[in-house]
């Protein structure tokens, strides 16, 4: 069974992302405090000192810095992705794409594949930092291709 992406569909996800962001940031608070007290008043001592320091150079970088910051975080990065599909996919190569069919003969495929291009470079550079971008792109590059040839 197929599902035909739409802009409502990413801003779903956006919106789950930005959810499972306001869950972290409650639960993170609420792990804080239960540190806060049980290193404050019931457990003391190096060991005590120890295991708050542990949690503030480990724990707490882990939960906030990897998974829910505002830069190179998995929430920002998925984030990323949406954007791009969003703004690459939905927003430049459908128009397109529909601009074309609507016009036989008059071709946007060069358009249509720098779109499709970009778009999938700027995703996997969000994900792997830029590592496999050029593989994404050729792929990219090749589909749409094949995409416009049928069509024209």
């Amino acid at each position: 069974m197929s599902t035909i992406l739409t802009s409502a569909i990413v801003e779903n996800a956006k919106s789950s992302v930005d959810t499972y962001v306001s869950t972290i940031d409650g639960l993170n608070n609420e792990l804080e405090g239960v540190i806060n007290t049980l290193t404050g008043t019931n457990f003391i001592g190096d060991a005590s000192n120890g295991y708050k320091a542990f949690y503030t150079s480990k724990v707490l970088p882990a939960l906030t810095d990897n998974l829910i910051s505002q830069g190179n975080s998995l929430s920002a990065s998925i984030k990323a992705i949406l954007d791009n599909i969003q703004q690459q996919l939905l927003n430049t190569v459908d128009p397109q794409l529909g601009t074309n069919n609507a016009n036989p003969g008059v071709s946007v495929a060069g358009g249509a594949a720098a779109a499709v291009t970009s778009g999938a470079a700027a995703a996997a550079q969000a994900v792997t930092g830029g590592a496999a971008a050029t593989a994404v792109t050729s792929g990219a590059v090749a589909a749409a291709q094949a995409a416009m040839g049928a069509i024209n």
